[in-house]
């Protein structure tokens, strides 16, 4: 099989198919930011519901990204995928490729959803669509890579299920995607820059004009997604 194949083969595997056969999945990725939109829109009587939807949208990527923690680890700790696929010309790059592949097809619905959403309540234009489809989309692959990195370093396949649980918890609750960043103190949000997500949802709340532009942000997220994209390289073992 080429590369090329396995790496769609595999998308369509992880991504596709998991959609066709439980799409509750997307019910389920989707019901936490939908409720809190919900509360978010009630409390604040509208005023704060561009947030709402923004941080929605970059809350379905990051957690969906970090729920490959336990699928990662169970494919092989438990299947033994990885075993079998050093045995052929599959490489670690094709493999993290067709997650990855897999990880956007399945988290598309729940994307749709929101830009959806966002396009109604004019939110975003359709230029500025593009703007935030793109930084989506190099947040989809620093997280998924990080999600890759850690489950590559989990012994114990429970142990995945908790670790996952938590850092969706900490990436997308915590992080300032459903309010203004500016209210945050200074030392905390230096702190929560820490989370990808963070960066992301301030580059984006200054591309909607929401909150002003933050340089120290851009720079934190170029440098974050470099090193998240590189740390798989390193702490997958792909022999046999």
């Amino acid at each position: 099989m080429r590369k090329s194949d396995f790496i769609l083969a595999f998308a369509w595997f992880y991504g596709y198919s998991n959609i066709r056969r439980a799409p509750i999945y997307i019910l389920a990725y989707l019901s936490l930011p939908l409720s809190l939109l919900f509360f978010i829109y009630m409390i604040s009587k509208g005023e704060l519901l561009a947030y709402g939807i923004l941080g929605g949208l970059i809350s379905v990527i990051v957690s969906n990204s970090i729920s490959l923690i336990g699928d990662f680890a169970f494919l092989r700790l438990q299947l033994r995928l990885q075993d079998l696929l050093v045995a052929t010309e599959i490489g670690p790059m094709d493999y993290i490729l067709g997650l990855t592949l897999g990880n956007f097809i399945f988290t598309l619905p729940g994307l749709l959803v929101y830009i959806i959403m966002g396009l109604i309540f004019h939110v975003f234009s359709a230029l500025q669509l593009l703007a935030i489809l793109g930084i989506s989309g190099i947040l989809l692959i620093s997280t998924t890579s990080l999600s890759i990195t850690l489950a590559s370093l989990i012994k114990h396949t429970r142990h995945s299920w908790g670790l996952s649980t938590f850092l969706s918890l900490i990436f997308t609750i915590l992080p300032p995607l459903y309010y203004p960043y500016s209210i945050l103190p200074r030392d905390i949000l230096y702190a929560l820059m820490l989370s990808p997500s963070t960066p992301a949802s301030m580059i984006i709340q200054g591309l909607l004009n929401l909150q002003k532009m933050n340089l120290l942000a851009v720079a934190v997220f170029i440098l974050e997604s470099i090193v998240f994209i590189s740390l798989p390289r390193y702490a997958m073992k792909w022999r046999e």
